[in-house]
């Protein structure tokens, strides 16, 4: 069966849905993707008890997928068990301008089916042996799986080489359902790309997201991204905004949308330090946000991560302190803000208040003693509300400092170029109630230039 088309440039959001019969005894469904618009174009396959069963989109390097009831013979992105009879729909989201011809394949079988690669599946349910009070993870990253270089075997053997506990698959707007046979966890996660206005990493995903159910044609884009975050959260997860400042010459990948903060768990401070196009202002628009959330009373925790698109990752990191090396603790501590990025590798804090020790994230009162160790000499800045209280250079900083009602107290290591290399996630107490309720409202006043 042959489904073809021509998106209509004159729509900005645009929805097809095309229908085909499955017979039954049918034990595997071919979705080929023969001609598209390298775009993110969304493509969901729905069977008939209204399943979402495949989510990809035209921006993937994959082209084909196979959909069986065996979850050994099942692609990537693909949702195996029983094929039912009855009516199946293809949906096509496209939702924004693209104007291309399409044309999907499908291929209806009942024959043998072939073991794929050795892969495991993606479970929030994982528990790992205890090694460390630290663990370093990648929370943005790309594959051929979507617009990335990489193969999955390429980026399997970057986090054996590079020592990566975890990692949160980000791929765009699909979901990996499995991973190359790591020891690691891996958790399910998407970054939500439905134009290049606004990208948001969800992280923590139990179910795919159809996001075809969640966008209209004659609604605003801000009323669309509610309803996806109203889902993500539903299923446990977690709503991080990427690059919110990076505006190039070359791409436009900020924030252009109104949405309500009180959606976002995270913001991306640090992202693709080792891109061309690198520049370290937008991470500076980034940290000051951030400041200007907390002094708005906002618990946005920073995060980090490498967003590549070429063949390495892990640059910078994201050091979460854990009980135990587990799927949904990662999660749990992630969204306490438990939390450090470091782009000169693991560094040494402890922070004290009240003879206990205390971690990122943590409320505390009165006196705070801080100490940090790093391989590297940096400029080290004790930012309180704020505002920078205290500096030190070299490879520690030992100070003490007191937080009291209604503050916050962070620390941030730059190179002597002034590039964030080390960003500890906030400390405080007693914050406000938050009275800045729009994105406008920041990015109105920290993008100034």
């Amino acid at each position: 069966m042959i489904f073809k088309g021509m998106f209509d440039n004159n729509k900005k959001v645009e929805k097809l849905e095309y229908r085909f019969e499955i017979p039954e005894g049918t034990n595997r469904i071919s979705l080929n993707l023969t001609k598209g618009a390298f775009k993110d174009v969304i493509i969901s396959l729905e069977d008939s008890e209204g399943r979402t069963r495949v989510l990809t989109s035209f921006k993937t390097f994959k082209k084909k997928y196979y959909l069986t009831t065996h979850w050994e013979s099942t692609s990537n992105c693909c949702i195996p068990g029983d094929i039912p009879a009855g009516e199946w729909k293809i949906k096509l989201l496209k939702p924004y301008l693209v104007d291309s011809e399409f044309e999907l394949e499908v291929i209806v079988e009942n024959g043998n089916l072939i073991k794929k690669e050795n892969m495991k599946k993606i479970s929030l349910k994982e528990h790992y042996l205890d090694t460390k009070e630290w663990y370093a993870g990648e929370l943005h990253n790309h594959t051929n799986v979507s617009d990335g270089r990489m193969t999955l075997k390429e980026l399997k053997k970057e986090i054996l080489d590079k020592d990566i506990d975890f990692i949160f698959p980000t791929e765009h707007n699909s979901v990996l359902t499995k991973y190359p046979d790591l020891d690691k966890p891996v958790i399910p996660s998407t970054e939500l790309t439905l134009d290049d206005l606004g990208h948001f990493n969800l992280f923590g995903l139990r179910q795919l997201i159809d996001y075809y159910n969640f966008v209209e044609e004659n609604e605003t884009r801000e009323e669309s991204l509610k309803k996806i975050f109203c889902e993500v959260k539903r299923q446990g997860g977690f709503v991080s905004l990427n690059h919110p400042f990076h505006n190039s010459s070359k791409m436009c990948l900020g924030l252009f949308y109104n949405i309500d903060l009180k959606d976002l768990d995270f913001i991306e401070v640090i992202n693709s330090p080792t891109s061309e196009d690198r520049n370290a202002y937008y991470d500076k628009k980034a940290l000051e946000a951030l400041d200007m959330l907390w002094c708005d009373g906002h618990k946005i925790f920073a995060v980090a991560g490498s967003d590549n698109h070429g063949l390495t990752l892990g640059d910078p990191l994201n050091y979460i302190r854990l009980d135990k090396y587990s799927t949904e603790n990662i999660l749990e501590n992630l969204k306490k803000g438990r939390t450090y990025i470091s782009r000169v590798g693991e560094i040494k804090l402890r922070m004290e208040n009240n003879g206990s020790v205390i971690y990122p994230g943590d409320k505390v009162n009165g006196e705070v003693s801080i100490k940090v160790f790093s391989s590297q000499n940096l400029v080290w800045k004790i930012i309180k509300n704020g505002k920078v209280v205290f500096t030190q250079k070299g490879k520690e900083l030992i100070v003490n400092q007191s937080v009291f009602t209604g503050e916050y107290l962070r620390v941030e290591g730059v190179s002597e170029d002034h590039e964030p290399m080390v960003v500890i996630n906030p400390i405080y107490n007693s914050l406000k109630e938050p009275s800045i309720e729009k994105w406008f409202d920041v990015k109105d006043v920290v993008w100034r230039d």
